[in-house]
């Protein structure tokens, strides 16, 4: 793991919706496309959605072209199964996902969609997982171990699905009385359990990722500090560490990672890694921007993530995310052109 840094996401805009000069930056050692790029890799929150979580007109229109040209589009998000938006599942062509933050790749075309009973939101069972990585009961009571108190907000997500108690759900009530948009997002990927011991009894429950949510970065930071103590002392580090937030903390297992989730996928549809875009603009999504053909950070990206990226585009409040779709599917590739 690395030392502690402070990765405060910026969600400010960028500035206004005008031409502005991509920047490539070229910090990898490789042949720059010769290859077409055939699968693009796009992150949801901070990236393809807007920061109220919509989805808008011209970057679903921008999608569907590009589906319909023949290019692989692949939500790759951290939010489990049940979160990622319906109006992005339901797109003709969209056939696969990632979610987890690369702890599950699910194939929609072998999954059998259901309703939830009083909801409009299709809940789809997992019988095909193309690719897992999932932490041990054991390794999550651990982890729990760590981060236990009154200060802090756990979740753990089980099956396309976020687990949290009574208190937590009053605490994301209060939290984000203001932001109903989050809220119902919160609503539709939850379910309320009395405590985690129920789900880490039952063998089908495999564990995908802990979302912890603290009062204060002080605290996130020694948190952290227990797990890094404890962890490297082992032969195998067993776990990935994401500080997405600057008082959160997401936690899977070591191989749950977006790059290799989005790579293995491209290996099995015989796509090369020179042919993946990647897009993004948060911590978890620096491996895919790293390890794609071509990495694009989005304009609202903290500079960190900037610099692991080969090129930057606009913020997500003016669809910087489509307009690089826009540019791989008129020209096969990004470039360093003006945007219009």
């Amino acid at each position: 793991m690395d030392t502690i840094k402070e990765k405060r996401m910026e969600t400010g805009i960028a500035g206004p919706a005008r031409s502005y000069r991509t920047e490539y930056r070229p910090h990898k050692e490789r042949n720059r496309m010769k290859n077409r790029i055939r699968m693009i890799g796009i992150d949801l929150d901070g990236t393809l959605l807007t920061k109220n979580k919509e989805f808008l007109p011209y970057s679903k229109k921008t999608v569907e072209d590009a589906l319909e040209a023949g290019l692989t589009i692949v939500p790759v998000t951290g939010r489990p199964l049940t979160g990622v938006p319906v109006e992005i599942l339901e797109i003709p062509g969209i056939r696969y996902v990632i979610t987890s933050n690369g702890a599950n790749t699910y194939d929609l075309a072998e999954l059998e969609a259901v309703r939830k009973e009083q909801a409009p939101y299709p809940v789809l069972t997992a019988d095909s997982v193309l690719r897992k990585a999932h932490m041990s009961h054991d390794l999550v009571r651990e982890i729990l171990s760590t981060a236990p108190g009154e200060d802090v907000i756990r979740e753990i997500f089980v099956r396309g699905v976020g687990y949290h108690d009574e208190r937590t759900q009053g605490l994301l009530e209060a939290k984000f009385a203001l932001a109903p948009q989050i809220m119902a997002y919160i609503n539709r990927s939850r379910k309320i359990v009395p405590d985690f011991e129920k789900l880490l009894t039952d063998e089908s429950s495999h564990v995908e990722n802990i979302s912890l949510m603290f009062l204060s970065q002080d605290l996130r930071d020694r948190v952290y500090n227990k797990l890094e103590t404890s962890f490297n002392e082992k032969r195998d580090p067993l776990i990935h560490v994401l500080l997405p937030w600057v008082t959160d903390m997401e936690i899977t297992h070591i191989l749950a990672d977006k790059w290799l989730a989005l790579r293995d996928l491209g290996r099995k549809l015989s796509i090369c890694e020179n042919e993946i875009a990647a897009i993004g603009d948060g911590d978890n999504d620096r491996p895919m921007l790293h390890g794609a053909g071509f990495g694009i950070a989005m304009g609202n990206a903290p500079d960190f993530v900037k610099k692991t990226a080969d090129m930057i585009t606009l913020d997500n409040e003016h669809e910087g995310a489509a307009l690089m779709i826009r540019k791989i599917l008129e020209k096969g590739e990004p470039d360093g052109s003006e945007i219009d």
